[in-house]
Parts: structure tokens; sequence; C-alpha cells
């Protein structure tokens, strides 16, 4: 799948995600869907800042290179307008940010939701001087990329709600345990005790889905080294390349990123990096969640990955690690209301 196809389908995509992300009131059920595509970003701003050093603030923050791929990609793609044109041509676009400065600003970031479009994410920068938006970009960076990714990463977990296979998704609920809203293209391509693996192929990209399960008798599974160990045992006896004695691992020539975090009231650790296949010439990135899953007295892996050794992937592994983050044990209070 090349640039192109992979743009049109996230704008075709996520453009049928229904106006029910999130809870305001009915408000986002009456605007129209957001436009763009998926991790682009409108910057409104002056021809004149734009071409100074708030410009070259906000390249180097939103333009650097994302970690964990294996080629160059940014974190998003910029698009830039200025004020007069953004009410004409950009006003539902998904992900905006706004420079304002004059004398009478306050220095603040001020994040706002569905103001023209549902799930519209709109992002303005106040300071009394350019001095003061350098400060806030530098001082809130990680707070605002990471605001656009969950934004990102939450309208797809919308769309997958609609989109699953009921079949498979029965088959997790009823024989695993687990609920995870994998979308229809997905094929359950493995259905073992302990081991699931989804996957969507086409002729040149593939993204995948492995759940790994096991008894937790208390040991502690959730450092770095612990889940680099479990995930490289499970995939050299589950995850073998097309040649003999060829199987995935992760590539340890170069670092990987871990965290731990909460999520939906469980807590969770998770490592970003690269795989690479032993004895072989294939790799790409991947993502890991971990927990215990205390229903079921378990430790509970969930990993997506994507191979696209000629495509952009930083989207692909978007869309992946979306599927892991449907993922609960019970029944979500979602579903309890639906009841």
């Amino acid at each position: 799948m090349n640039k192109l196809s992979n743009l049109i389908f996230a704008v075709l995509i996520m453009a049928a995600v229904p106006s029910c992300f999130n809870s305001d009131n009915g408000k986002s059920a009456m605007l129209p869907n957001v436009m763009g595509s998926t991790g682009e970003l409108i910057v409104v701003i002056d021809n004149l800042k734009w071409d100074g050093k708030v410009g070259d603030k906000i390249r180097e923050v939103f333009v650097s290179p994302v970690e964990g791929l294996p080629q160059a990609e940014p974190i998003f793609d910029l698009v830039i307008v200025t004020p007069g044109k953004f009410g004409e041509y950009y006003i539902t676009h998904r992900n905006v940010i706004m420079v304002h400065t004059g004398a009478d600003r306050e220095q603040k970031v001020v994040f706002q939701t569905n103001k023209y479009s549902s799930t519209q994410l709109i992002i303005t920068l106040e300071g009394k001087n350019d001095d003061e938006i350098i400060e806030l970009l530098e001082k809130q960076k990680k707070a605002i990329v990471e605001k656009i990714n969950i934004t990102e990463r939450d309208r797809w977990i919308s769309y997958y709600r609609h989109s699953i296979n009921s079949m498979n998704f029965n088959i997790l609920r009823e024989k695993h345990k687990i609920t995870l809203h994998v979308p229809s293209n997905y094929a359950m391509d493995v259905n073992e005790k302990g081991f699931v693996w989804f996957a969507y192929e086409t002729p040149v990209t593939t993204q995948a889905v492995l759940i790994h399960y096991f008894d937790y008798n208390g040991e502690n599974y959730f450092s770095e080294d612990s889940i680099r160990s479990i995930r490289n045992n499970m995939t050299r006896e589950k995850v073998k390349g097309p040649a003999d004695g060829t199987w995935m691992k992760i590539e340890d020539q170069l670092p990987v990123e871990y965290s731990t975090f909460r999520f939906r009231e469980r807590n969770w650790a998770m490592l970003r990096g690269l795989w690479t296949l032993e004895n072989g010439f294939m790799g790409g990135p991947f993502v890991t969640l971990v927990t215990r899953d205390e229903v079921n007295n378990r430790f509970v892996m969930l990993d997506g990955f994507v191979y696209a050794p000629n495509d952009e992937k930083r989207e692909l592994l978007r869309q992946v690690e979306a599927i892991l983050y449907t993922v609960s044990f019970d029944i979500d209070p979602e579903e309890k209301a639906s009841k």
C-alpha cells in the first residue's frame, strides 16, 4: 500500500467515525465530522512568526523524528495556515494549533474539543510575545504531543467499536476471556490456549496483533528485562520467518522505550521499539502492553507490530496500537450501561 492510498484510506475511515466520540451533552452529534488525515496538524500562524524563531520551535517540537521507527518520520505532518485562511478552508480540521500573542495575553495553553467538528482538538498557545510562546512550547511540548496522539488513538478506538468481526469478538470473549475490538478486516490466524494472532495483510504490508497470557504466579513480570524476555520467548516459538531457522525477536542493537502508566484503573507497562528477524532480513516497529488480569489471575501481553518495508509506518503502527487500547477483561462501563 503506497503513501497516497494509506492517506485516502485513513481519511475515508475516520470520516465514518460516529459522532459519539465524546460525551458533551449531545453537542458533538450536531457537528460535522473532522477533516484531514490521521497524524496531520494544522498550525494557524502568521507568516512572520512562522519564518522566525516561533516557527523554528514549532518545527523542533512537532516535526522531530518519531522514536522507535526504522526510518525517520515526523511526529506529525504540519500544514501551515494563516489566520485568514483558517476559517475559509480548515475550520473543521481534526487537529489545530493556534498561536496568539498580545500585550494583554496571559501565558497559557488551552485545549478545546468538539468546537467546529466532532472529535476536533484545538490547542491555543497564548503569550505576550514570541519568547513566551517559545517558553510555553518548551514547558508543555510533552503534554501537547501526548494529547494529540491520544486524541488520534481515541478516534480509531471509536471507529473500531463499530467495525468488529462478531465471530472473532465472541471467540475472544468466550474462549480467552478478553474483550478486544479487532477490525473486521483482520483475520484470526492462530487461536490457541494462551496465544491468539490477528493479522491484516495487503500485498506489501502486514499489521498484526498478538495476545499472549499465562497464569500469574506472583513474580515481577513487569520490568523491561522481563517483558523483553517474555516477548522474545513468545515470538521465537510462535512467530516464525519464511525460512527455516528464522523467527521474530526484539532488535537488541537499538534502545527500546519502556514506561509504566495507569489506564482504565489498571497498571500497565509498555515496551516500544524495533523487531528484527533472527537469521533473516525482515524488521519493523512494535509496541507491547502488559498487565495483570486480576479477574482471571493471569499475566497478559498485548503486542502490535508492523511490516511495511517500502511504506511509512507511523500511521500503520498507530492503528495497531489503538486496537490494543480497546482491551478489557470484564464488561466495561459502556457495555454495562447498554444492558
